[in-house]
Formats: structure tokens, sequence, C-alpha cells
């Protein structure tokens, strides 16, 4: 899932964007473009854009909001 791409980060793992594009990629195609709106904003938008489209992500799928202070003080493109 895509939270553990951000836990994974969060706790220390490497972080490569395009590794992670590709990874939301896959979870899109079998969730049925249910995070589309992730992959237009690393697409097409600023950092900013993805920040908010992860927080998104975050609220969306109910987890802890405070996983959203780690996505905001983060470089994601």
């Amino acid at each position: 899932m895509i939270i553990d791409l951000i836990l994974d980060r969060k706790d220390g793992e490497p972080y490569n964007p395009k590794t992670f594009y590709n990874d939301v990629m896959e979870y899109n195609k079998v969730f049925d473009n249910a995070f589309e709106y992730i992959l237009k904003a690393m697409d097409s938008g600023t950092d900013y854009d993805v920040k908010k489209a992860l927080c998104k992500y975050i609220i969306d799928q109910d987890y802890n909001i405070e996983i959203m202070k780690f996505i905001l003080k983060s470089n994601w493109i």
C-alpha cells in the first residue's frame, strides 16, 4: 500500500521519486485509478501539490493524521 511507502521513507529507507511514482502507479492499476490524483500531482504539479495529494490520501484512507507532519516536511519530487 502507499502508506507503507510513506512509512518506509519515514523510517529512513532511501527515497527515489521515480521508484515511488512507479510503485504508486502499480497500486493505481490494482485499485482501479484510486490514486490517480497522486500521480497527476507528481506528473504536472509542484512539490506542494504532491504533499496535498498525499495528505488527501491519508485523510481519505482514514490513517493517523500525524503522518501528514512527515509528508509536509519532506520533498517528494
